[in-house]
């Protein structure tokens, strides 16, 4: 952004240099890059006047033009080629000993044998335009002689180049940079606001019997207003607006749109000028675009359209992409005599998107991209309504249009004074703070022992305390804050969840996981693709309002799909095997609640097992089983077991369990469904689990290690191998011989699981190994016996089991 040092004085009356200013700019965060001075190297350039004008002798092309600088002052020869000159012709003129601003040191010479003392000039020469000029540049016939080029073209100002940061949006304009200066420097200097004074046409009906707006999606456009203005007369614009606008690098077009392009540098807010009459009855509808609907924008290129974009239309078509571009068909041009003046507010995120998906890039989606002063959108509007009646020769139609839904209401925050001398390290009384506030503009309230602060309008950056302090030091003084260690009232240390998270990870390192972490932005058709949307739980998405991709476009609610790609990734580049684990946070969407439910999750997967002790199907399920049951031993869970899982279709229809722990579901275990491994270039087989993580912290960080004697007494062993039908668990069967066994069992192992020739057809066979023993006497055999046979008969009584060997 560039901004003019004189056009700034037309706002504050400041007594700064510019080079003090460009300073002070910098110190209050608005980095100047460059500081031009527009008149750079036309120190030596005066006016002067072309008094007669004599033929070359020596050259067809030439001419010699005699010229003087004051009223009688002796002609000065010059030697010229350009073709435009005139007698009577005022000129800008370099006399020798002077330069130009390219470096040209012009002296007295001699050209084809006549002597040349000095160069009238064109404009490129001048620096004031970049293609080659035709011609010498000529001046208005009432310009004084002698007088300095600079003053004349008013040229003798400062260029200051800006590179504003997004939370400097409110200065993309010349009040937001002039309230900014008298802010922190010159709060003595009154803001100079335009005075807005305009004659209402009264012959004329009121605007709205001559214009409708319908906001159709005010979430998009909370705010739209208009006005009209009748017999306009299109031309260039007056000189003062068009050095402005040169100064803030905008090219003059004609009067209306110049008038539009002054308020946007003015007031930091984008209008639009529609020729009123080529909007279908004068209505305009703020509507989302259709899908595959097109527009030929203002740069004649035509843009396809989708239904996440906002338009401004008539009754038949889209007349301009909301906050981005005009169309070409309702543009102001040479005939138009009515104007249509739009001053609106669109939802930033909108255009920014918009913007991106269209490849443009505009000075008013600049601005609303980043926020504008919504409640100063009809006082922009009539700025450009006293303007144009100025330079347009406009009536003004009576009225206002302003369709306002989304009524702007500040944000309240409350301050703790002690917490901004913390964060900062000094020590500021609370008056200084509040002093400091209410320079910027903010409201303030005290309450009891905090200070409720209201943000005005057009500060759209600041929504919590943390950007108030950010404020406060901003304005104090960075240079005033004397360095200093970080001071901590507090040692930091774990919390007791963190050391049981630590634990929890070292503990899956020894059992041969390596952890991994995933990203919490994931893409919905994820979950799709791996029927987890089937499950609610995990279809309760919450959904990113900007997206950087689809890929990114919801948070996780589930450690999954992020698990898969990682196991999938590492497969796809022919890893044999692999076995990994994540702890992470889940975010599930919670009725209306704003706030989603976070929750703490513990998963992990692994493939490419091998056991040659266990020569069933499976091994990875084991394997990774193996490894919880270990998990749970060493945090001293000792009631879990697994049951089988109905409603898991992401999962193998055999081969999934739920994990159950001292009578909590806290997750499952399973080998992922064959076909979805196949989709995802997994080996068969490969096995994930996920548990909640506070429940299991919840469940073990009460529990300590007792300790006790080594019992001397043996352990007597007996096996049981049992047929069963194949559909019965043989977690249910391990769970009834615990019940039945009672203290007695001091371990109880499955050592295999059978079905062959031998076991006939829908039936399985289970073999266990039963360790019993006792803390206080030696167990005789008649006592294990009458046990082990009443598991025995509870097993045929409740499952038809039939001990096999028998």
């Amino acid at each position: 952004m560039q901004i003019s040092y004189n056009w700034l004085k037309k706002y504050i009356n400041i007594n700064f240099s510019a080079e003090d200013l460009s300073e002070k700019l910098t110190m209050a965060g608005l980095e100047v890059e460059a500081l031009e001075y527009l008149g750079q190297g036309l120190e030596d350039i005066i006016i002067a006047e072309i008094t007669k004008i004599k033929e070359h002798p020596n050259a067809d092309k030439l001419q010699i033009c005699y010229i003087r600088t004051e009223a009688g002052d002796e002609e000065i020869p010059v030697v010229t080629g350009a073709p435009n000159v005139e007698e009577g012709q005022k000129v800008p003129f370099a006399g020798v000993g002077s330069s130009l601003p390219g470096g040209m040191e012009i002296e007295e010479v001699k050209l084809r044998g006549e002597i040349s003392k000095g160069m009238i000039c064109s404009a490129d020469e001048l620096g004031l335009q970049e293609e080659r000029a035709a011609g010498i540049m000529v001046l208005d016939s009432d310009a004084p002689l002698g007088l300095s080029f600079i003053k004349y073209m008013k040229l003798d100002d400062y260029i200051y180049k800006l590179d504003l940061t997004p939370n400097y949006a409110r200065c993309l304009g010349m009040l937001g940079v002039a309230r900014e200066i008298k802010s922190l420097y010159a709060q003595d200097k009154e803001l100079i606001k335009p005075t807005i004074q305009f004659n209402e046409d009264k012959n004329e009906t009121h605007i709205s019997e001559q214009v409708e707006i319908e906001i159709k999606d005010p979430d998009l456009c909370p705010r739209y207003s208009a006005r009209l203005i009748k017999d306009v007369e299109i031309k260039e614009s007056p000189d003062w607006i068009q050095r402005r606008l040169k100064a803030a690098g905008i090219r003059p077009i004609n009067n209306v749109v110049d008038i539009t392009n002054f308020v946007l540098m003015e007031y930091n807010q984008p209008l639009h000028s529609f020729d009123y009459n080529k909007i279908k009855d004068g209505k305009i509808i703020v509507r989302r675009a259709e899908k595959g609907e097109t527009i030929t924008t203002l740069d004649e290129e035509q843009r396809l359209l989708d239904d996440e974009m906002l338009v401004i239309a008539d009754p038949d078509e889209a007349v301009a992409v909301a906050g981005v571009m005009g169309g070409f068909e309702s543009e102001v041009t040479a005939q138009t005599t009515d104007v249509l003046i739009e001053s609106a507010y669109f939802n930033p995120v909108s255009v920014r998107k918009t913007a991106k998906k269209l490849g443009m890039h505009s000075d008013a989606s600049h601005r609303f991209e980043r926020g504008v002063d919504i409640e100063k959108a009809v006082e922009a509007n009539n700025r450009a309504c006293q303007l144009l009646e100025k330079c347009a020769g406009g009536t003004v139609v009576p009225g206002v249009i302003d369709e306002y839904p989304g009524k702007y209401e500040p944000a309240v925050i409350e301050l703790d004074c002690d917490r901004v001398n913390e964060l900062l390290g000094v020590e500021l009384e609370e008056s200084k703070i509040i002093e400091i506030l209410k320079r910027l503009q903010f409201s303030l309230e005290k309450k009891e022992d905090k200070v409720l602060v209201t943000v005005p309008s057009f500060r759209t950056d600041v929504s919590r305390g943390a950007d108030l302090v950010e404020e406060i030091a901003r304005v104090y003084g960075y240079n005033e804050i004397e360095s200093s260690r970080p001071v901590s009232k507090q040692r930091g240390k774990r919390t007791a969840k963190q050391n049981f998270e630590k634990d929890l990870k070292e503990l899956l390192n020894s059992g041969g996981l390596d952890e991994v972490i995933t990203y919490s932005l994931q893409a919905k058709k994820g979950y799709q693709d791996l029927n987890l949307t089937q499950v609610e739980r995990f279809n309760n998405f919450v959904e990113i309002k900007n997206p950087l991709s689809a890929a990114f476009g919801i948070l996780r609610t589930t450690l999954i799909p992020g698990l898969i790609d990682v196991l999938a990734s590492n497969a796809r580049r022919q890893g044999a095997e692999m076995a990994v684990f994540e702890t992470g946070t889940v975010f599930r969407k919670e009725g209306d609640n704003k706030r989603p439910l976070e929750l703490n999750k513990l998963g992990g997967g692994l493939f490419g097992a091998e056991d040659n002790l266990w020569q069933q199907d499976a091994p990875n399920f084991y394997q990774l089983k193996g490894v919880l049951e270990m998990l749970f031993e060493h945090i001293l869970l000792e009631d879990y077991h697994l049951e089988f899982a109905e409603q898991r279709p992401y999962l193998h229809p055999g081969r999934k369990a739920n994990i159950i722990v001292e009578g909590h579901k806290l997750g499952f275990i399973g080998e992922i469904h064959p076909e979805l491994a196949e989709k995802n270039d997994l080996p068969q087989g490969t096995t994930i689990f996920e548990m909640d993580l506070d429940k299991l912290f919840e469940l073990s960080k009460d529990k300590s290690y007792h300790y006790k004697q080594i019992t001397k007494y043996p352990v007597l062993d007996r096996d049981l191998a049992v047929v069963i039908k194949e559909d019965i668990a043989i977690g249910e069967i391990y769970q009834a011989i615990k019940s039945e066994a009672g203290a007695m069992l001091k371990e109880l192992n499955l050592f295999d699981i059978y079905q062959g020739d031998q076991i006939k057809s829908g039936y399985k066979s289970a073999a266990f190994e039963l360790k019993f023993q006792a803390e206080d006497r030696t167990l005789r055999d008649e006592e294990v016996n009458e046990r082990f046979n009443k598991i025995v008969d509870h097993l045929s009584e409740q499952y038809s089991a039939e001990i096999r060997g028998n």
